[in-house]
């Protein structure tokens, strides 16, 4: 029996989980730090994370006037001001309809010959691999079954 098939104890999946969170939380951490937003927190109660999959993370900041929402996991990092969606699954949607117009930018920019990132193999092959990651986050953002336990089903 290999280690993936073996029945993990509560203790074991708390375990994990809290690894994997504070793993994700020194990434987002690191992220706003780079974007010039000193992180202080989270607001745990706004925090929605599918892990290891996802977390969408609502930011506290030194400054009291900006929170941030910010995405992690196996998606990239981002983050947006905490005005752009009420609640984690809006957040959601926010990143996805975000992403789609980036990718639209970068294969705009391949169409007319203004290639801002390297070349336009390597700008194609981000904006089709964003457009892949918009598209995951809207069928997460969609999909019912899984905010029924969270309270925020359309």
């Amino acid at each position: 029996m290999t280690e993936n098939q073996q029945q993990l104890s509560p203790e074991e999946v708390e375990k994990k989980f809290k690894e994997w969170s504070q793993k994700e939380y020194v990434k987002v951490n690191k992220f706003c730090g780079s974007k010039g937003y000193q992180v202080t927190g989270l607001d745990q109660s706004k925090c929605q994370t599918l892990p290891p999959v996802l977390g969408v993370w609502y930011v506290t900041t030194d400054d009291k006037k900006v929170d941030l929402w910010a995405i992690s996991g196996d998606f990239p990092t981002d983050m947006v001001g905490s005005t752009a969606a009420k609640h984690a699954r809006d957040a959601l949607r926010y990143f996805s309809m975000s992403w789609h117009v980036q990718a639209a930018k970068l294969e705009e920019g391949v169409a007319n010959n203004k290639i801002d990132i390297q070349d336009t193999e390597t700008q194609t092959k981000l904006a089709e691999e964003l457009t892949r990651r918009a598209e995951s986050l809207y069928d997460l953002y969609n999909n019912d079954d899984l905010w029924k336990s969270t309270g925020l089903e359309k």
